[in-house]
């Protein structure tokens, strides 16, 4: 019997002229659940530089990044990015995107891991934005 572990797989889709248009997390759970976060125009070219960071440090091929075929993700960068796109989705406000976008980019492996785990539990993702925005709601 394999052991049972997270897949992820990130796809990157740009317009013609080169700009994220679309990011797209699908996961697979430890229980073989099947999920899919989407961020798309706006938010999307706005964290894609956040993506970008976290693709890299993950050891991501800048040519896999720009060739706009899904990109299958170990474990935790894959949950790292799956916690930005599933942070940053509800919201509107663009400077709360980016404050929170490049804050989750810059969390190590194990801080990454912890958010990933709690973002599952119910007002888990609402206190990592209130903890990344210095307590801002609103």
């Amino acid at each position: 019997m394999s052991p049972r572990r997270e897949t992820y797989r990130c796809t990157v889709e740009r317009l013609a002229d080169g700009q994220v248009q679309t990011i797209v997390i699908d996961m697979v759970d430890l229980e073989g659940v099947p999920r899919s976060v989407r961020v798309s125009n706006a938010s999307a070219t706005r964290i894609a530089g956040a993506l970008h960071d976290v693709l890299r440090a993950a050891g991501v091929p800048a040519r896999a990044w720009s060739a706009g075929r899904p990109i299958d993700l170990d474990p935790v960068p894959g949950g790292q990015v799956a916690l930005l796109l599933q942070a940053v989705k509800p919201m509107r406000r663009a400077d709360r995107i980016d404050q929170i976008a490049e804050r989750i980019a810059e969390m190590s492996r194990e801080e990454a891991s912890y958010w990933h785990a709690k973002a599952h539990q119910p007002g888990g993702l609402r206190a990592l934005r209130v903890l990344l925005t210095n307590g801002a709601t609103r």
